[in-house]
Order: structure tokens, then sequence, then C-alpha cells
């Protein structure tokens, strides 16, 4: 791709959000997205060092680790013997190399900022349907029937139920529950690791400290508000 090549980007949740903020700062990048407003699916989640280096490349590091929750260890035990199945330790408390726990709702809204600033453009519900290839480029063709384009690059990051996948999507035999509630004042979990007991690689429960939640109000314009520290 030469210089200011014109990029599509099917999907406004992680995935998409991070290559438009990748993107934007070299090329003219229009992020495409379903649903009404962008909005993040999901609850909490531990980013590694090398995807910490993704986010700083994004322009979006320094807001996510402030919204975030420095993590020293991962620790995962068998439930029914007390088995050590998982032990990933980084770096003592202040030390460089951590795991960062975040809710998906403050990574987006960094990655949301960070693809803003960077000059990326959002469209809002509009559901694409197929990609079609027109000589050297690419058009996207909605559900609505109009196309939009031409682009020199179009990269899908619209999920595992996207429309221009030829992949199909099985549904997993199982499922998951979460939720975040307040922070305990009075507990032996420790804030900095994520602690997890396993019954089997299907059947699992553990406790992560995620840090804070922005919440923001994408129509209404308001000024984004912040919550506390809240566990996954």
């Amino acid at each position: 791709m030469t210089r200011q090549s014109s990029i599509a980007i099917v999907g406004a949740g992680i995935g998409g959000l991070a290559a438009a903020a990748l993107l934007a700062d070299a090329h003219r990048v229009m992020l495409y997205d379903q649903f009404p407003e962008p909005r993040p699916i999901g609850s909490g989640l531990v980013i590694q060092p090398v995807g910490q280096a993704v986010l700083d490349l994004c322009g979006a590091g320094q807001d996510a680790r402030a919204l975030g929750a420095r993590i020293t260890r991962m620790q995962g035990d068998e439930a029914a013997r007390g088995r050590r199945v998982l032990d990933v330790r980084y770096d003592r408390q202040g030390g460089p190399v951590h795991g960062l726990a975040i809710h998906r709702a403050a990574l987006f809204d960094a990655l949301y900022r960070a693809m803003q600033a960077r000059g990326g453009a959002v469209r809002t519900a509009t559901r694409m349907v197929s990609a079609p290839l027109d000589g050297a480029h690419r058009w996207l063709l909605d559900d609505t029937g109009q196309r939009h384009g031409p682009f020199d690059l179009v990269v899908d990051a619209a999920g595992a139920g996207s429309a221009l996948s030829p992949l199909v999507a099985r549904p997993l035999p199982y499922g998951a529950i979460w939720g975040t509630v307040p922070w305990p004042e009075a507990t032996d979990l420790p804030p900095d690791e994520l602690r997890q007991r396993y019954r089997a690689a299907n059947r699992m429960a553990g406790v992560l400290p995620l840090g804070r939640i922005r919440v923001r109000r994408w129509i209404s314009g308001r000024r984004p508000t912040l919550r506390p520290g809240r566990p996954r």
C-alpha cells in the first residue's frame, strides 16, 4: 500500500478499533459497524506485555494503563485436589513487566479515543454483507444494497459471525456467566493477581481486579465519568 491508501474496516470491536488506530496515522480509514452506536461487549481480560506494546503503537497504552490494574501473577488450581495448573509470575510490584487487567469497556474507550485522535472515521448502523472486487479495488455492499468505496484494502474485523467470511461459526456447547462488582474492603484475595479454580477446561471460576471503567455517553455527547475499581 502507498501512503494515504483508502482502507475500510468492518466491525468496531476491540480488533477493529485497534486496526483503525494503527492505520489512521498513515492512511484514510473508514470504520463500519452494524450497531446504532459503537459499544463494548464482554467483561474483563488480561493484556500481556506484547499486547501492551501494541496498545502503545495504537496510541492507547497510556490511557489503558491509567484505567486498568497491574497484574503480577496469574494463578489457577484444580478444584478437587488443589493441584496447581497455572502459575505465571511477572516482575514484582513496581517492576517493568506485568500483565494489565482491564474491563473491555475501558479498553474499548481507550482505543476509540486513540482512533478518533488519529483521524479515523466511523459509520454506524451499517451492516456489510459482501466485499466484491472490482478491478484493483474492493467495494463494500451493505444489507440495503448500497455500495461503499472503492477501497485499497478491506479488513474484516466483524468477528466469528461475519457475513464477509466464508467460515461458518459453530456455537460452543457451554456458556459463561460474568459480572463486575465493587472490590470488597475485607478480603484475602490479592489486588494484583488473577485467581482461578478449575473442574475442567470448560468448568471454571475466577476473580480478576480490573481497575476502573470510564462510562461514556456515545450519542448524547456528555463527558465521560469514572467508576471505581471492580473485579470480574
